[in-house]
């Protein structure tokens, strides 16, 4: 018996975990491959867009004297048009595009000889749906807050070296609706363990290396047949170059690899591990003493599951109080 979703021609089997429970054999291989496919593509687009305002931008360790303030706003806007699984592209028209906004506050303070900060960034933003999935329609509202704090370890301003370890803390209270396919909160708990390290090898190039693991909490409230969604750890590495072009204006280039992540839905694993390339490059500039604007062009190379990512503009205004 099958339930279709709400405001999406896709259909995901409405039954109990034990009838998922199935065993690939030659007379239900194909029975299996299309509810894995429906149920992978949900997935992806259950999964948040906004899982993005994790990546870092060039110089996001770079340590700030104790008592000082930020206040960032990001906008992102990002089109995609592929959908792959195991590496292939499927048959079809897709098109998912969203926009997303973040407020971020930062506060640095001394604690024990160590500077540290206290971070709070609240998303919201819009998606839409088209193609082959028009029907989904569109879905605007407020993701998931994140709470974040960070600690370096080791620094030496002189020579653009440092060493930080940030933990990030996702709150289930996005907007998020089982009956709809296209949300922008997770409906589930998330915690990101970041190790960030940055390093000047002359005076007018720096590098800044990146990794971080997320650890996922279950949604029980898993699409209109009210399945539990699992996720295995994601691992995700960046890292930057940046080159100084005088005092106010940088220039950047950068990697990010991002994988496993593979997500269970009532005890049938989906096979569904990203492994996602991206390249990406860029600019910053200080408009003011204390206002930068630093804007970042990015595209997929490779996806193994899920969609791929054609073209991301991420625009971002930090100003220093």
């Amino acid at each position: 018996m099958k339930t279709t979703t709400k405001a999406c021609p896709l259909t995901l089997p409405k039954v109990s975990k034990p009838a998922l429970e199935f065993t690939l054999t030659r007379k239900t291989s194909q029975q299996t491959n299309s509810i894995l496919r429906s149920l992978l593509l949900a997935s992806c687009l259950q999964f948040p867009i906004l899982c993005h305002a994790l990546d870092v931008d060039p110089g996001d360790y770079t340590p700030m004297p104790a008592g000082t303030k930020l206040g960032l706003l990001y906008l992102q806007h990002a089109e995609r048009d592929d959908f792959y699984l195991d590496g292939n592209k499927l048959s079809g028209k897709y098109k998912l595009d969203s926009d997303v906004a973040i407020l971020r506050g930062v506060r640095y303070q001394d604690i024990a000889g160590h500077l540290t900060n206290i971070q709070l960034l609240l998303p919201f933003g819009h998606l839409s749906a088209g193609e082959d999935l028009d029907a989904l329609g569109s879905e605007s509202g407020m993701g998931d807050p994140i709470l974040a704090s960070a600690i370096w370890i080791d620094q030496e301003p002189s020579l653009s070296r440092a060493l930080g370890i940030t933990q990030y803390l996702f709150l289930p209270l996005g907007e998020y609706d089982k009956d709809n396919l296209l949300n922008l909160g997770e409906n589930r708990w998330k915690y990101v363990f970041q190790g960030g390290y940055m390093h000047g090898l002359t005076n007018n190039i720096v590098v800044d290396l990146v990794a971080d693991v997320t650890f996922f909490g279950d949604n029980d409230d898993y699409s209109a047949a009210d399945l539990t969604l699992e996720q295995d750890p994601q691992y995700q590495l960046q890292g930057f170059i940046r080159y100084k072009v005088g005092e106010k204006a940088a220039l950047h280039v950068g990697y990010s690899r991002l994988w496993g992540g593979e997500t269970e839905v009532d005890g049938v694993r989906l096979g569904d591990e990203s492994n996602q390339e991206k390249i990406l490059a860029g600019g910053s500039y200080f408009v003011s003493p204390r206002t930068q604007l630093l804007a970042t062009f990015a595209r997929d190379t490779s996806v193994e599951s899920g969609f791929k990512e054609e073209s991301r503009l991420n625009l971002r205004l930090l100003h220093v109080f």
